[in-house]
């Protein structure tokens, strides 16, 4: 019976060729949808787009990634974010400009067509906003050290145009400044209040309190918050 039968090899399941080129796809996320917009992106995403110390790169991926969302039109309004883009496109570096009038165009757009639709908003849980609400005023009252550190060893003539200067208007700046530090170390720890931002958020209280030199850096821009972020994390 052997010579009536053809015998063929057989290839075992695990050793079928794999193409190299295939392409993986990747499971999608909440995340990841269009119109699913996390309020924290966009708050932090108006105080990086508003601010003139922030690099263009920075400002340019920004908006690349504020294009990928659809948010509503109460989203819009309750950030802010919206007349932070409208404001960029005529902003003075044409690619800043170009890029915030795509933007502004989309979402108009979306709205327009899709103004009645409802949107899945993440928030944090109450635990986590108190705890976030108190590192900013931990990082504000160590920035506000400056003012009464430094005031002293100002000359005469510097004394007397600092004086000019209204106290609400260095408030506001201080709290902006408070609002940006925490915003960005938020974004870097994957918008968790893990041990590792909260070991850094009592680094950064430290270094800005007893620190004159890191402080100042910051408080004039020389020292921009991503890499003042960055170097606390880091160390």
């Amino acid at each position: 019976m052997d010579k009536f039968v053809v015998r063929t090899p057989r290839n075992s399941p695990n050793s079928s060729p794999v193409k190299k080129n295939e392409p993986r796809l990747k499971q999608a996320t909440i995340e990841s949808l269009t119109g699913v917009v996390i309020i924290e992106v966009l708050e932090r995403a108006k105080v990086v787009l508003e601010r003139s110390d922030v690099s263009e790169e920075l400002k340019l991926d920004t908006l690349d990634t504020l294009k990928r969302k659809n948010p509503a039109k109460d989203i819009l309004l309750k950030t802010g974010i919206g007349k932070t883009v409208h404001k960029l496109c005529k902003d003075k570096n044409e690619k800043i400009a170009a890029e915030a009038k795509e933007v502004y165009l989309k979402w108009k757009k979306n709205i327009l067509s899709k103004i009645n639709r409802p949107l899945l908003e993440v928030q944090c849980d109450l635990k986590t906003q108190n705890f976030r609400r108190m590192a900013r005023q931990m990082i504000l009252g160590s920035l506000r050290t400056k003012h009464d550190t430094a005031e002293e060893k100002k000359p005469k003539e510097k004394r007397k145009r600092s004086e000019g200067e209204s106290s609400k208007s260095k408030a506001d700046s201080d709290d902006t400044l408070s609002e940006f530090i925490e915003r960005e170390l938020y974004q870097v720890t994957n918008r968790k209040c893990n041990k590792s931002y909260r070991r850094t958020i009592r680094k950064i209280v430290f270094t800005l309190r007893h620190n004159h030199e890191v402080r100042s850096s910051v408080l004039d821009s020389s020292v921009s918050v991503t890499d003042f972020v960055k170097d606390s994390l880091q160390a």
